[in-house]
């Protein structure tokens, strides 16, 4: 053989050798229907996926799909314990009968005001409670990443200044909570998804969203409502901001599952961050839209307060009667314990400052993820 011919031959070699040692990098799918604007998208899903690349020296990728150009809105639950998505977020008021546990806690949403301590709570539980990975098992999921919404005030297209104005209303209700409370003060509620919230106001199928007011901005409601009453009904915070397939995840090295853990630490704390920004964003170009901001009536207040300290029992109520849980005060009893323990933890913390916030949440929970036996 010639010199020529060995040296390509020796080149050739090399080269198939070196096609089955170098090994592909890692493509995973990820579903969120919200808009590209809603920061639970831009900086929980498409910045994040930035994150996990360049963490990851390119060989963990995820492709995010946005609106429902990969699943419907009501399939993200099922599209992801099918393995039709490997990754997603799910509202889980929307699939009560899946996710028990779930929805019984949603119900506290009412009584909360803190949107940062919420989401860090409910991370905190989703993970480590007993309850809560039983249901994360059965259903063939993985909890990664909690969140928790701006609280919900009241989108309308009529003007509502006092309790009286609200009296046969259709109110779009988010949760069982939420209706409950609706019917109360003599309003009717109607189940509406977040993504037909637009069109029902449009063609007055509603009369009011139970929202938060940035998505005057992110769905551009103000085109359809033009008023606006800042009454506090709570953040919602149903079900994740990220999970992930249980036979995706175990596929995953435990080198590729540490990056996505430690990547979610700081997109959840941008996320919860950005949202009250979104809300100041959107108030401050209102009066623009022509939209009116009122603040609730002390009558307002009144009844969403005092209905508030009914929804232990409503909870209690729903998990006994409906779900079959066979302690929902036990399991109640243990959220709001975590709960209490992160107004602790972020007692003195500046709001703002994502690098301090950062650390409390990676030393007070996700540093203490075993990650060779997380999900497995």
């Amino acid at each position: 053989m010639s010199l020529r011919a060995l040296l390509v031959s020796l080149a050739m070699g090399s080269a198939l050798s070196l096609s089955f040692t170098v090994k592909a990098a890692t493509e995973l799918n990820a579903s969120i229907w919200f808009p590209e604007s809603q920061p639970l998208t831009k900086l929980g899903y498409q910045d994040w996926a930035k994150k996990v690349e360049q963490a990851s020296d390119g060989k963990l990728k995820i492709r995010v799909f946005t609106d429902t150009t990969l699943l419907p809105v009501a399939a993200h639950f099922s599209g992801l314990r099918d393995g039709i998505a490997d990754i997603t977020y799910h509202a889980g008021t929307y699939t009560p009968s899946d996710l028990p546990e779930d929805n019984v806690l949603a119900i506290l949403g009412i009584t909360f005001s803190d949107s940062m301590q919420t989401a860090f709570a409910v991370a905190d539980f989703y993970i480590n409670d007993k309850d809560m990975q039983a249901l994360w098992d059965r259903q063939n999921v993985v909890f990664l990443g909690a969140y928790a919404s701006a609280p919900y005030n009241l989108i309308c297209r009529t003007e509502v200044d006092e309790l009286a104005d609200l009296k046969g209303l259709k109110l779009r209700s988010p949760g069982p909570v939420h209706s409950e409370w609706a019917r109360s003060v003599g309003a009717t509620p109607v189940n509406v998804p977040s993504s037909e919230m637009f069109s029902g106001l449009d063609k007055g199928q509603i009369d009011c969203a139970i929202m938060g007011a940035n998505e005057l901005k992110t769905r551009s409601l103000w085109d359809v409502a033009k008023y606006v009453n800042m009454a506090n009904l709570g953040p919602y915070y149903s079900g994740w901001l990220w999970a992930m397939n249980k036979n995706s995840w175990t596929n995953l090295s435990e080198g590729e599952r540490q990056i996505l853990l430690d990547t979610i630490v700081e997109s959840s704390v941008e996320t919860q961050i950005a949202y009250p920004k979104t809300v100041e964003q959107a108030i401050d170009e209102a009066e623009d839209h022509r939209v009116k901001v009122t603040e609730p009536s002390a009558d307002i207040i009144e009844a969403i307060e005092s209905y508030s300290v009914q929804a232990r029992e409503m909870a209690i109520k729903e998990g006994k009667e409906q779900f079959k849980l066979e302690d929902p005060e036990g399991l109640i009893d243990r959220f709001m314990a975590t709960y209490e323990k992160w107004g602790d933890l972020l007692d003195g913390v500046d709001r703002e400052d994502k690098d301090a916030l950062v650390v409390l949440l990676r030393e007070n929970l996700y540093d203490d993820v075993d990650v060779s036996s997380y999900g497995n």
